[in-house]
């Protein structure tokens, strides 16, 4: 792609070495969510104390690679659940949602499958993940939007899908983190 495509003289001393650490780069990091044994550990605790109010994880940054363009997409998580018998240790939210985005992926994969693993590890009474990215194949090509127009999806499960007052109360705390 380099030299036949765009022509590039890959002698060139800033370019000789590009193609392969690009191939590092994808294989390593990008796409680091592709390798099975990469799966985070996810710590869990048994709820001793019957804790049955909203737990929010906020502002985790994530970056992914768009699967349409291979441009990348990057934002912010907002991670509210419910539990039942398990808690999970507050950094491993941060760790499934970054395996998960090191893959070739769309947004709304993207936030599926971080739900569907983290109910599947913690059975929580209800779990609620809104995210929003700013896209790279909007912004630096075809539409060429500013870098404040992006997407906003989320995954919605059990007690925040089925009680209005509790979706309503997890809006309104990701509204506060949002301060």
């Amino acid at each position: 792609m380099m030299s036949e495509g765009l022509g590039l003289d890959l002698s060139d001393p800033n370019l000789k070495d590009t193609p392969d650490r690009i191939a590092r780069a994808y294989c390593r990091e990008f796409f680091s969510g592709l390798i099975e044994s990469k799966i985070p550990k996810i710590t869990t605790f048994p709820n001793e104390d019957n804790y049955n109010e909203i737990i929010m994880l906020d502002n985790i940054a994530f970056v992914s690679m768009c699967s349409h363009h291979f441009l990348p997409f990057q934002g912010l998580a907002w991670f509210l659940y419910i539990p039942r018998k398990k808690l999970i240790g507050a950094s491993k939210i941060n760790r499934i949602i970054q395996y998960f985005a090191a893959r070739p992926q769309l947004q709304e994969k993207l936030c599926q499958e971080v739900m569907e693993f983290f109910i599947k590890k913690v059975e929580p009474l209800g779990a609620m993940l809104v995210m929003r990215a700013v896209h790279g194949c909007m912004s630096c090509r075809g539409i060429r939007q500013s870098l404040n127009s992006g997407m906003t999806t989320s995954a919605v499960y059990g007690s925040f899908k089925e009680n209005v007052t509790t979706r309503n109360e997890a809006l309104s705390l990701i509204e506060l983190s949002k301060r």
